[in-house]
Parts: structure tokens; sequence; C-alpha cells
């Protein structure tokens, strides 16, 4: 196979691979919507969760929770996986001496993602629920 070969065939199949590595550019903004735990449990209430880059082309994210009786907590976002447009992530809450962490997943479709969660804490389940968020719009957010 001669250079221009190769080149041509570089070119060929490099956008086919960004286009995989860059699939994740439809989940970097601001998501808003609602998580319900069985009994009440976290993070259930009007959740926000904002995705961006980070180091190395991979995401980072935080989620806030606004919980029934106006309880307010955060929680940063890891472990973020899209793949076959189910979205994997884990949101870790540092809700006293041991953090909660929340295993989410569920599917894209369109600009909304409604999906399950499980909390655990040191390990050992303590609730699980589901969750609903869209992508807010640019123009959303600056009202």
């Amino acid at each position: 196979m001669n250079r221009v070969s190769v080149v041509i065939m570089l070119v060929c199949f490099l956008p086919r691979g960004l286009a995989g590595a860059e699939s994740t550019k439809v989940l970097i903004g601001y998501w808003s919507g609602k998580a319900a735990g069985a009994g009440g449990g976290p993070p259930s209430g009007d959740i926000q969760v904002t995705f961006a880059k980070g180091e190395g082309g991979s995401l980072k994210g935080k989620i806030f929770v606004k919980g029934e009786g106006g309880l307010q907590y955060s929680g940063e976002m890891s472990d973020i996986t899209f793949k076959k447009k189910v979205v994997s992530a884990k949101a870790t809450f540092k809700l006293g001496e041991n953090p909660l962490v929340a295993t989410v997943t569920g599917p894209l479709k369109r600009n909304t993602i409604d999906g399950t969660f499980l909390v655990t804490s040191k390990g050992e389940k303590i609730g699980e629920g589901t969750f609903s968020i869209t992508k807010d719009s640019p123009v959303t957010r600056a009202k």
C-alpha cells in the first residue's frame, strides 16, 4: 500500500472515529427535572444537573437537589458514560459521615433522560427511585 492510499484511508475513517468520541457533546449543558426516591428518600425533589467537559475529554458533572420542605443539597457526578444512547453515572452526596452514592442510568430520547437510580452507603443499598430530566435550552437558562 502506498502513502497516498494510507492517507485516504485515514481521512475516510477519521470522522467516524471522532463522531463516536464526541457523542457526549449532546449531554453538555444544563438539565432540570424531578427525582422520586422510594418513600421520599434521596435524591427526591427538583433536580438540576450540569454536564461539562472535563480533563482529557471526559465528562464531569454536578447535581443540585431541592427536596420537599426546602431541604437543598448537592453532589458531584463521576464515571459518566454514554453508550448506545444510554447515560450512566454516579452522583456522590456528602451528607454526614458516610457519602451517599446514587448510581443512575437512563436512555437519552431527544432532549430527555428518564431513568432509575440506586442509592448506596458504605456499599449497602439504602434506596432507589426514578428520575426525569430535560435539557434546558439556552433561552430557558437566560431567563
